[in-house]
């Protein structure tokens, strides 16, 4: 069945369903159109990435079919048993659904999903003292055989099960777009579902259960339709790195899961009522002021990954990008094979500014240069400090005449008198310019900038231009200086 035609089919069942729940007409839409999607969910396991989860998806939903399946086939032959096989396949469902979502999560953040483990945990604890107090207890004391008693108790767990996963995917790291938002739905939908027919099954009573299968299947509809959606995968990619953040939603789930065991607590007590509102509101009082606390901790530790992830980026006195900045853009942009150009700075009377003012002068030349450098560049060119008294500039989008312009622009800027501390300093810069197109990687491009430059430090020069002989080199011992260039029959490399 095409996806253009299925969508239709789906929704004429759904209706035909919602309107006739209690004939066989109903019926047999209903399963006809949950069987379709059923076969959906294995066509969705078939297709390109990681097959577990979804395999676990389709699992869950045939086993959801086949109880159904086989409630039909009891109740056409008149046996409608309290507990029987139609439990088994039901049941067996949930802890398939779970632990696909499971696996999906560890999938899209395979070190980062503690905190979501560990949100999940203490929703779901809340949830399960919850789930105690109105289904499972109220179950257990309800009479019955012990089948019927313990299987009636396992559906609430199936649902708690379920709850804890959706969860735990909903506060994971990673994208949460169009499928991770169908797969939430239709869980959602689920345990809405089962929550309704549980706590009003008394106000439910001759109300015929059928009537709710148009949600149910399309709650399964939304939950397949995650795994058949284009963008999917997004579900099992690994999610990046990102600074803590304390959503308020977040924060307002966390506070409400620590105040369901005072105010079940406090529900059951049969004191009176003035007391139990006060220790109520105590309690609540209390969660608040954890709870604000430990968003001040979270977000005064952004700050700080913030600030160091800022220092391991940059240099600390110029406020450039440091050389494995610098290292990563160039391999990027090899990569998209942009016309590329670099530019290689290194200062001329730097030394001397350094034995006759101090290192003090030094600094406030560099911090100079590089505003200077940075002033003169493009919006999308980028400047580094390489380290000492050498600095590089990358431009993505520059013929060699333009990066000649440029690296001339920067030298007469460079040059221009700096004031600092009363006294006037003078420094020069050696300009080597080196294009993309000539070289395989983003380490030969750095060499013949490098090699470039030097060979303006021989001439006594302080003009740019490309490397105008290519049988010198420069290996890693000897860049440091001019003597360290050499005649060679072989350009070297970094």
């Amino acid at each position: 069945m095409r996806k253009s035609a299925g969508v239709p089919l789906l929704l004429a069942g759904a209706v035909i369903t919602a309107l006739t729940p209690d004939s066989i007409w109903g019926q047999a839409a209903y399963l006809a159109c949950f069987a379709g999607v059923v076969v959906a969910a294995w066509a969705a396991v078939r297709r390109p990435g990681p097959r577990r989860p979804w395999a676990l998806v389709a699992g869950a939903v045939t086993s959801w079919l086949a109880g159904d399946l086989t409630a039909a086939v009891l109740q056409l032959t008149g046996r409608s048993p309290t507990v029987g096989l139609q439990d088994v396949f039901w049941l067996g469902g949930y802890p398939l659904m779970g632990a696909a979502i499971l696996g999906m999560v560890r999938l899209r953040a395979p070190r980062q999903s503690r905190a979501a483990l560990q949100d999940g945990l203490t929703l779901t604890t809340a949830a399960g003292l919850a789930a105690w107090q109105f289904f499972i207890e109220p179950e257990l004391h309800g009479g019955g055989t012990t089948m019927t008693i313990a299987v009636g108790a396992l559906y609430p767990i199936g649902d708690l099960v379920l709850f804890a996963a959706v969860v735990y995917l909903a506060l994971s790291p990673g994208r949460n777009g169009a499928p991770s938002m169908l797969l939430i739905a239709g869980n959602a939908l689920s345990l809405v579902l089962d929550t309704v027919l549980t706590t009003f099954s008394d106000a439910l009573t001759g109300v015929n259960g059928d009537r709710f299968n148009a949600a149910l299947l399309l709650a399964n509809a939304l939950v397949v339709a995650s795994g058949l959606h284009r963008d999917r995968d997004q579900l099992l990619q690994p999610a990046p790195v990102d600074k803590p953040r304390i959503h308020p939603a977040r924060l307002m789930f966390l506070g409400l899961a620590m105040l369901t065991g005072p105010i079940l607590a406090v529900g059951r007590e049969t004191g009176p009522i003035g007391g139990r509102l006060l220790m109520l509101a105590a309690t609540a009082t209390t969660a608040g002021l954890c709870l604000a606390r430990f968003t001040t901790a979270v977000h005064e530790q952004g700050r700080v990954q913030d600030r160091l992830a800022y220092l391991a980026d940059h240099d600390n006195l110029t406020g450039l990008v440091n050389r494995r900045v610098l290292n990563e853009r160039l391999a990027r942009a090899f990569q998209a094979r942009t016309g590329l150009a670099l530019l290689y700075l290194d200062l001329d009377g730097f030394k001397a500014v350094n034995d006759e003012h101090g290192h003090a002068a030094g600094d406030a030349v560099l911090v100079e240069v590089g505003r200077r450098i940075r002033a003169g560049i493009g919006a999308g060119d980028l400047a580094a400090r390489l380290g000492g008294d050498e600095f590089a500039v990358l431009c993505e989008q520059l013929d060699p005449a333009g990066a000649a312009a440029l690296a001339e622009r920067l030298r007469r800027a460079v040059s221009e008198p700096i004031p600092a501390d009363g006294a006037v300093l003078h420094v020069g810069a050696s300009i080597g310019v080196a294009a993309g197109a000539g070289c395989t990687d983003g380490d030969e491009l750095m060499f013949q900038a490098d090699r470039a430059m030097f060979e303006m430090k021989r001439g006594r020069r302080a003009m740019p231009g490309p490397a105008s002989h290519p049988d010198l080199t420069i290996t890693r011992e000897t860049a440091g200086a001019p003597e360290g260039i050499r005649p060679s029959a072989r350009p070297g490399r970094w």
